[in-house]
């Protein structure tokens, strides 16, 4: 058999094939049976099954929950400011470029070409002329659609990412404003420490003239005084740190100029018990792992299809005259249309290792589809479970800075009847003002959960 009946044997062979078949959508529940097929998805997350009577549902638009204006304004900030920003729309730009440059295969190619020459030109044939041609691949088998279809979801894969990329920086924005009042109030309270326990000092020096103290108890209310102040200095450091960190996410020149208020807003309510798991479908980084499995497949498809034969409809125009050869009645004009056919009939196995390698990207893909979904998964049942106990911390801890504010207007009040000295009063200041230092901390991690949940759940911030 030559090749001439090969090529039409295998031409025959493939217009069996349907003229538009593309290759389905992957399911996202399908994606998770073959992504993780060990794994039994339960229908609610297991941390949020937790019962409570003041609950809140889920927000899509979490940073209003928070009703904190300064801090929304400087969201608005950071989104306008932020290098990433223009990071994330040049992305954006150039995920509808591979859309568009994918999507000009579906349409004609249009081409010119032209010659100028007189009788000792650069050729030295002295013609003049041009040719305008066209030619359109007819997509019988879908290879074009598919190219195009699997452009879209990379492109949707390269969003997805930079809507994560966005709302990373607002929740980043969100956790370094919290921490920078609360470190600005707990460095306020270190440095009140330090004076206290300076205060006791010297208090300490003047008991030891009278007899009242010794030598050893001079030496230990120096040292406590010194680590206070080595505490605060250390305080005042990290204050200034995170107000730096603040004002590069916003765009600006680190001074660590202090923020306008050290107020840190109310923990939202619990959200309700019984989210169910297809709140994932929702985060970005699930979303783009998905993209990227349909994408693989269908440019797996596309390498399939290469197999099979390229039909093309041509047309054409052309001018042709010369200076030195004699044309048919002078110059030549001609207008033609035709249809091409290419069909790879041996290419030492290229396409079949491109298939194979494609196939095996594809694998890939559904194999990173599975670890994005389990680190969701998890995301969600740690900030589930790790904000109820960090609630919890936080009651524990308001009820401690309760006790220790009462006790210390009891001993203020022994002070005034003569039962203590001064001593027992910056003693005392000092055990509030750490108990208050752990409470602002608790406060910024609890309000951290809170956010963490969100991202998890896949929120938007708007």
């Amino acid at each position: 058999m030559n090749s001439f009946h090969k090529a039409a044997l295998y031409l025959l062979g493939a217009l069996t094939v349907s003229a538009c078949t593309i290759s389905p959508l992957q399911k996202n529940k399908e994606l998770v049976d073959k992504s993780i097929p060990n794994a039994v998805i339960p229908q609610q997350f297991e941390a949020g099954k937790i019962s409570t009577k003041d609950i809140a549902g889920v927000d899509d638009a979490w940073l209003k929950q928070f009703n904190d204006s300064e801090l929304n304004a400087l969201v608005i900030e950071a989104l306008q400011n932020n290098p990433s920003v223009r990071v994330i729309a040049a992305r954006r730009v150039q995920s509808e470029a591979l859309i568009n440059a994918a999507g000009g295969g579906q349409y004609p190619g249009v081409g010119a070409i032209g010659n100028s020459g007189g009788k000792v030109g650069s050729s030295g044939t002295g013609l003049t002329g041009f040719y305008i041609g066209a030619n359109w691949e007819l997509d019988l088998w879908g290879r074009v659609r598919t190219t195009v279809a699997g452009a879209e979801q990379n492109a949707k894969a390269i969003n997805a990412d930079q809507d994560a990329a966005r709302l990373s920086l607002i929740a980043t924005v969100a956790k370094s404003v919290w921490l920078a009042r609360s470190l600005q109030e707990q460095a306020q309270l270190a440095k009140d420490n330090a004076d206290a326990s300076q205060k006791i000092a010297d208090l300490t020096q003047v008991r030891e003239k009278i007899g009242a103290s010794s030598a050893s108890d001079v030496a230990i209310a120096k040292a406590n005084a010194a680590q206070a102040q080595e505490l605060a200095l250390n305080a005042a450091t990290a204050r200034d740190q995170a107000l730096r960190a603040v004002e590069v996410l916003l765009g600006r020149y680190p001074k660590a100029d202090l923020l306008k208020t050290t107020v840190l807003p109310a923990l939202p309510k619990p959200v309700a018990p019984g989210l169910p798991a297809d709140l994932l479908e929702r985060r970005p980084d699930v979303i783009a792992a998905e993209a990227r499995v349909n994408s693989a497949f269908y440019l797996a498809d596309e390498k399939r299809l290469a197999r099979l034969p390229k039909i093309s409809l041509t047309a054409g125009y052309g001018y042709l005259n010369s200076q030195i050869f004699t044309l048919i009645n002078g110059a030549s004009t001609s207008f033609g249309v035709g249809a091409n056919v290419a069909l790879p009939l041996f290419q030492g196995g290229a396409i079949e290792a491109q298939i194979a390698y494609q196939n095996a990207e594809a694998q890939a893909a559904m194999a990173n589809y599975g670890k994005v979904v389990l680190a969701a998964f998890n995301d969600v049942e740690n900030a589930l479970s790790g904000e109820a106990s960090w609630r919890e911390r936080t009651n524990q801890i308001h009820t401690q800075l309760d006790e220790q504010q009462r006790i210390m207007r009891n001993t203020e009040a022994e002070f005034k009847i003569g039962r203590i000295d001064q001593r027992q009063i910056h003693q005392q200041r000092i055990k509030t003002n750490v108990t208050d230092i752990n409470w602002y901390q608790g406060q910024v991690d609890a309000l951290s959960q809170r956010v963490n949940l969100y991202l998890a759940l896949g929120g938007s911030a708007e």
